[in-house]
């Protein structure tokens, strides 16, 4: 099985993985994301559709949000 992430905003891939069916990697993923995000494709491939960080920071600017962790340390 492959799990791809895909960008929802700007259909960019980000990541794409091979997994067994039985991994118990793919059950975490699967109860954690949740029907909203994670698509199955004809194959039987899970597509994850997530924001990449690009239409992250432009959907919620830095001055707007509490994502904050997202961003690595900034010097002064």
């Amino acid at each position: 099985m492959r799990i791809t992430w895909i960008c929802r905003n700007c259909d960019a891939r980000l990541a794409k993985v091979t997994a067994r069916d039985d991994d118990p990697r793919v059950a975490a993923l699967t109860a954690q994301a949740g029907d909203d995000i994670i698509d199955v494709d004809r194959e039987g491939n899970l597509v994850v559709h997530i924001l990449c960080e690009d239409c992250l920071e432009s959907i919620y600017p830095e001055e707007q949000s509490d994502l904050y962790f997202l961003r690595g340390p900034e010097l002064h």
